[in-house]
């Protein structure tokens, strides 16, 4: 654990820094957009200077037009832009004002839109591959009537002879919009079967057992880190993962706040924060446990939120782990009729053992019911499940907890100390998640903000970057019409960890056959992100007789389809944001024409659907009549939201401000408690292994698959493969965007220079990181800040920037079979040097 002592010795500040930076970021916009000098002098006399020293409001100039626009690769975050366009040319992109300006911000990939909507390389006509094996790089161009005709006879086709579920749809996360809705509308009405990423999971799986859903990714507003006092950042490098967000944290150390960094990896979030804390990659939940346990042992719990806001007072039966109800002790369930819906809900209260009665008494009736004990109840053997928790966290006393974790007793010490100290936030990354043990860490770190009553405070909580879902859009405006003709039975969702069995024995998990004829891929790039890219193609995409995929970019999924239909930039038609963690809706207007004969994807759904027989009012006629629909109805008239408002406001906040989560101390658990006992766990998707749910009730430590230096597969693959979020690419978005690769022109991957030095390895050199699932080569970067036997490389690159392989080849599809999450993380290698 390092200790970062910082001191400002040019007694020039964050903010001071930033206004002596704003030339050359002034500079970076310029080259991307190609301004000219004239122009961009111009709009700086006729605008005020802020403080950050940057010229805003953006001003019109002589013949340009400026659109609100908004930047969602899934980054998170939902920067709203200015889009300046001159004769009918998107020229530059700027930041645009939030109604909370706190949110303004622009990165370097928002900055390099322009040459993204004009990319040499960019797919402008619909193209059909000819000849030869599927990625052979052969294609003609085609006319939109003559690939929609196709695609649909052979949709039409494929559904008489092999059934509804012949059709698949597998769509990405680059889908933010309202409209993207429309996909999912069109290929629900013709019972299509899909593929689920099942990815970025495990984090929100772990939260929701313990708070209930909220929603994907639900969080405090980061400007709430100003209240904070100690803020732990857990696999979280948001200084590039997650730039927009950064601003916040280093605010909040301007403000007194104290952070630590929980990473294997010293990053560049560990380099800035107060505490680096090299935990062993996969064991956080080994960490979380023995900080709890110095919890435990020191009697610094929060009795008061434990006893009344968790379920550690109620009683857990030794015989089918549930929870004792009255109904139990004789008592009958009663009956509530809701009256909004008509709906009976079942009524059958918790008990708790009254230690004043030394007995069994309903837990509304008990003042202080007993926390730790076994009892009898009736014949019945029951357990406290603080006692439970409890019996857990004794096993990782702090010396245990250290040889598992690798961080010494005393500083697992130090940082329950820490946590107990409040306010303290827990913002969770996606690095603890991705490994087949994902769900447990973050199960046992809400447990230990409960167990210190760090929750619903200003300040506290637990939870990852927040992402917004905008809920109060009109339901009736996707709904699917009545009486549109399919298959009595519905057709399989298949998880994709799942997928190559499924796809091998020609039926879902669930026994449901079908016989794969054609996907449609949307909103995504799955062979070059998601694992295993030679299994994904040869176990499932090589079943298919027909693949199409929209985008506007010759992906690596592009590049294995049978036609690539080109969609329009997100600047070329009108939409709304509704989703993204700024907890703003935003109006995206339409700037420019679209280039070539791209289309957005509610045009070519509305054309597909056409030649589907669908009903002609099976979709708006536009746009603007979608979204008029859109935000519509009872819930938005009551948020004061409408498609009019929208327009002229631009961006609407459609959350609370602030927006601190759990105030009321109310979950939405089933007990409405924080619940670190579950009653019921569950597998998250279907798979074909039988899952042990026996050790899902409560936080409990299992391996990774692969990762930790112990495994067996160590001895031919004695190096833990790790991947980074890196600031240049979001998910396979920008790989082919010319001015960030004169920053980062090629794969590369980083070691420890002893490793190197012990494999005769050098730096600059191209290598081959190998296994038995596939390679990938890289140029070699040797870095310190890497720990020892591991490997770290940035994601997503396009094979065809590779010399050879890509990174997800070696990443192996199997997942636990109760968490069903792509464990990017869960990999181990070998390394050599290339030759060709």
């Amino acid at each position: 654990m390092i200790d970062n002592f910082k001191t400002n010795k040019n007694g020039i500040s964050r903010r001071g820094f930033l206004k002596t930076t704003a030339a050359g970021g002034a500079a970076l916009a310029g080259l991307a957009a190609g301004c000219a000098p004239e122009a961009q002098e111009a709009t700086e006399e006729a605008a005020e200077t802020n403080p950050e020293g940057y010229s805003l409001p953006q001003v019109e100039k002589v013949e340009e037009q400026i659109f609100n626009q908004c930047c969602r690769p899934n980054c998170f975050n939902t920067c709203m832009m200015n889009v300046h366009v001159r004769d009918g040319k998107v020229v530059k992109t700027s930041p645009a004002d939030f109604p909370n300006t706190e949110f303004n911000r622009i990165c370097l990939r928002g900055l390099c839109h322009v040459e993204n909507i004009y990319h040499p390389d960019r797919v402008l006509y619909p193209m059909k591959r000819v000849g030869g094996e599927r990625g052979n790089g052969e294609w003609e161009r085609v006319s939109w009537d003559d690939a929609l005709n196709d695609i649909a006879e052979k949709f039409t086709q494929y559904r008489k002879e092999f059934g509804d579920s012949s059709i698949f749809h597998i769509g990405g996360s680059s889908s933010y919009h309202a409209t993207t809705a429309t996909i999912g509308k069109f290929f629900g009405a013709i019972n299509a079967s899909s593929i689920s990423p099942s990815l970025d999971m495990g984090n929100n799986r772990g939260i929701t057992r313990a708070f209930g859903f909220a929603g994907l990714w639900p969080g405090n507003d980061p400007r709430d880190y100003l209240n904070t006092k100690t803020l732990f950042l857990w696999g979280n490098n948001l200084t590039d993962a997650q730039i927009q967000d950064w601003h916040f944290v280093a605010d909040a150390i301007e403000n007194g706040t104290y952070v630590v960094c929980v990473d294997p990896i010293f990053t560049q979030m560990a380099a800035k924060s107060n505490k680096w804390v090299p935990v062993r990659p996969g064991c956080d939940l080994p960490l979380i446990m023995g900080m709890m346990n110095v919890v435990l042992s020191e009697d610094l719990v929060d009795w008061d939120f434990m006893t009344n806001h968790t379920v550690a007072p109620f009683l857990v039966k030794e015989s089918d782990g549930l929870f004792l109800r009255m109904s139990d002790l004789g008592v009958e369930p009663t009956v509530v009729v809701d009256e909004a819906t008509g709906t009976e809900n079942t009524i059958d209260p918790y008990a708790v053992w009254d230690s004043a009665a030394n007995a069994a008494a309903e837990l509304s009736t008990v003042a202080e019911p007993a926390l730790e004990g076994t009892f009898d109840v009736n014949g019945v053997k029951v357990t406290t499940a603080f006692t439970l928790l409890k019996t857990e966290i004794e096993k990782y006393d702090p010396e245990t907890a250290s040889e598992m974790c690798g961080i010494a007793a005393d500083e697992i010490s130090e940082l329950a100390h820490l946590a107990v100290d409040g306010p303290v936030y827990h913002r969770v990354g996606w690095g603890p998640q991705a490994y087949d043990n994902g769900i447990a860490p973050h199960h046992a770190g809400a447990t230990l903000a409960a167990l210190t009553g760090q929750i619903g405070e200003p300040g506290a909580g637990y939870a990852a970057a927040q992402w917004m879902m905008f809920l109060g859009a009109n339901p009736a405006v996707n709904a699917i019409p009545e009486g549109i003709a399919t298959d009595a039975t519905p057709s399989p969702a298949i998880s994709y960890p799942a997928a190559a069995d499924a796809f091998t024995q020609g039926k879902a998990p669930d026994g449901t056959p079908f016989t794969p004829k054609a996907a449609w891929f949307y909103c995504g790039n799955p062979v070059c992100t998601w694992c295993d890219t030679n299994s994904l193609k040869h176990d499932i995409l090589d079943k298919f007789e027909l693949i199409v995929t929209v985008d506007n970019m010759m992906t690596d999924t592009a590049r294995y389809s049978d036609y690539v239909l080109p969609c329009s930039h997100w600047f070329e038609y009108e939409d709304a944001v509704v989703y993204g963690n700024s907890f703003h809706l935003i109006h995206t207007e339409k700037a420019v024409e679209p280039a070539g004969e791209s289309r957005c994807d509610m045009d070519i759904m509305r054309d597909l659907a056409s030649r589907m027989g669908l009903p002609e009012n099976f979709y708006q006629e536009s746009n603007e009549a979608y979204l008029r629909d859109y935000f519509s109805g009872d819930a938005c008239d009551a948020m004061g939201i409408s498609y009019d408002a929208l327009c002229e406001q631009k961006a609407i906040r459609a959350y609370p401000d602030p927006y601190q989560m759990w105030m009321d101390k109310t979950f939405l658990t089933p007990s409405t408690r924080v619940e670190f006992y579950i009653e019921n766990p569950f597998p998250y998707n279907a798979g074909f292994n039988a899952p042990d749910l026996s050790r899902e009730h409560m936080p409990v430590w299992f391996e990774p698959r692969e990762a930790l230096d112990t495994n067996a597969l160590a001895e031919d693959f004695p190096f833990h493969l790790m991947s980074e979020r890196p600031r240049y690419r979001v998910h396979g978005g920008w790989s082919y965007t010319q001015i960030l690769r004169e920053l980062d022109p090629e794969p590369t991957v980083k070691m420890n220079p002893s490793d190197a030095a012990a494999n005769g390895l050098e730096d600059g050199q191209h290598v081959e990181c190998y296994n038995d699932n596939g390679h990938a080569v890289a140029k070699l970067v040797l870095n310190e800040a890497i720990r020892p036997g591991c490997l770290v490389y940035p994601k997503s690159w396009q094979s065809d920037q590779h010399l050879a392989g890509g990174w997800s080849e070696p990443l192996s599809h199997v997942s636990d079979p109760v968490l069903m999450n792509q464990s990017f993380m869960d990999c181990r290698v070998a390394v050599r040097a290339w030759e060709e």
